[in-house]
């Protein structure tokens, strides 16, 4: 862990150095994230930084819903339209580059505005420590280790359950971009992602774990209210041409071979996988393009609610740890109503950029607006009382911890693994365990019957020989 402990000097080294201020907008997609945005950054002299995994690629400006160019009013964005369709985009080639522009941006003076629907781009830009990204590489990739990393998935998941056993029973076996993430750490710095996670962990009791003056937007919007605006968003981007770039894309998608998977890369964005059956017919039956509409309608609400709970789940129970530190780095969110857009300028332009000054000009605990309004409080309480202690901490390291019964087996006959204490006390209590307890007891009685049985007849073998042999010795001479 020489690694660990090198970075971990480092960064108590620099810790109380000033940090520079970061503005992030999180919120649903159709919501008005990228409308706000412009607005913010005309006011604060702000650029954009875009961490949504789709906009990342080239063209498809319509389906990956890119904000267009004549209403961004010559706001720079960064990050954005230049990844090919035949690349797989991962999360450090987003986190250097994305890093570089935050760093360009406040070299001139300006505002980075993170705004983007992809949380773990998000949680890399913002945190220290939520992912597994953070320590760099001491090793260059050897052309076997690549062709692992570019390989299929079952093959990424062998080779870490290999090298970290224990991080690799906490993903799924086809969620590739994490287990390629995990099997690069280890390649690249010789630490496990399991040491890391668990080292990192424990650093977030001691100070901070936001990189920079953060402070936060939920651009919100009543579902009963959203739902419906997407579904009109759907047909909007139909009648401005989604079609052509659902097209463009399956043309490309059929000239690839192997054909690409549509569980990665470019092929993931909302809007292709939809209207394959249609794609596939020959592009001539009206009903399955119909259909293909209405499950891009029903996938874009699905993935609404995803990151509504993402927001309420995850989000704000970690910046509720920034209380402990007195929010001296910002960590509060702001939420701005965007239900009634007849109120934007009131409800989100307007409170959003008063909110952002007072952050600018006073510093992250000192901005005097409250963070929602009163109607919407109540999606603050779900993250109180979720700040961790160095004791739960250590004491979920325990569902990290792998148990083997060598009693019970598995369906290929090894020890049975499991991951965790109470899995393996439950196990313990099981009548699977007991019965495999008394089978070798059982077994074992038996086995030491059967041992003093042939005792008995190597000692009656051996009597007798000594018998025999001792009748020899007396008999007389002839």
């Amino acid at each position: 862990m020489r690694l660990l402990t090198y970075a971990k000097y480092i960064k108590n080294l620099v810790m109380t150095k000033p940090k520079k201020p970061i503005i992030s907008i999180v919120g649903t997609t159709g919501v008005g994230k990228s409308q706000f945005s412009i607005d913010l950054a005309k006011a604060i002299n702000g650029e954009i930084i875009n961490a949504d995994s789709m906009q990342v690629y080239k063209k498809l400006d319509i389906i990956t819903n890119k904000h267009p160019m004549e209403e961004r009013e010559g706001i720079p964005h960064h990050v954005m339209d230049h990844v090919d369709w035949n690349e797989k985009y991962y999360l450090h080639p987003f986190r250097e580059t994305a890093i570089a522009a935050i760093d360009d941006i406040h070299a001139r003076g300006k505002i980075p505005i993170v705004i983007g629907g992809t949380h773990y781009y998000l949680q890399t830009l913002l945190f220290n420590n939520k992912t597994v990204g953070e320590v760099e590489a001491e090793h260059e990739l050897s052309q076997e280790q690549l062709e692992i990393l570019d390989g299929p998935v079952d093959r990424l998941f062998k080779e870490l359950q290999r090298v970290d056993p224990l991080i690799a029973s906490r993903y799924h076996p086809q969620d590739d971009r994490k287990l390629r993430r995990a099997l690069e750490i280890w390649y690249t710095t010789g630490n496990k992602a399991s040491d890391l996670y668990r080292e990192q962990k424990l650093d977030e009791l001691e100070d901070s774990s936001l990189k920079y003056n953060t402070l936060l937007f939920w651009v919100y919007c009543d579902r009963q209210v959203l739902n419906p605006r997407l579904d009109t968003r759907v047909d909007k981007m139909m009648e401005l041409g989604a079609v052509d770039e659902i097209n463009e894309m399956y043309d490309y998608f059929k000239s690839r071979t192997p054909e690409p998977v549509c569980t990665s890369g470019v092929w993931q964005v909302i809007g292709f996988k939809e209207f394959l059956p249609w794609l596939t017919s020959g592009k001539t039956d009206d009903s399955l393009f119909k259909e293909g509409v209405e499950r891009m309608k029903i996938r874009t609400r699905q993935y609404a609610k995803y990151q509504i709970k993402w927001i309420l789940n995850m989000l704000l129970i970690e910046l509720e740890k920034e209380a402990r530190f007195n929010y001296k780095y910002g960590g509060k969110l702001y939420i701005l109503d965007a239900t009634d857009l007849t109120q934007w300028h009131e409800n989100v332009q307007q409170r959003g950029i008063e909110i952002a000054k007072q952050f600018l000009e006073h510093g992250p605990p000192n901005v005097e607006i409250p963070q929602a309004p009163k109607h919407l409080m109540h999606m603050f309480t779900k993250s109180k009382g979720h700040i961790t202690s160095s004791q739960k901490v250590l004491d979920a390291d325990l569902k990290w911890k792998h148990y083997t019964c060598d009693i019970c087996k598995d369906k290929s006959g090894k020890p049975h693994v499991m991951l965790g204490k109470d899995v393996y006390d439950s196990h313990l209590a099981s009548r699977r365990h007991k019965r495999g307890v008394y089978a070798a007891k059982k077994r074992e009685g038996k086995l030491n019957w059967q041992l003093t049985l042939e005792e008995r007849k190597k000692q009656s073998v051996s009597d007798s020989e000594m018998s025999d042999e001792h009748e020899k010795q007396e008999s007389p001479v002839k």
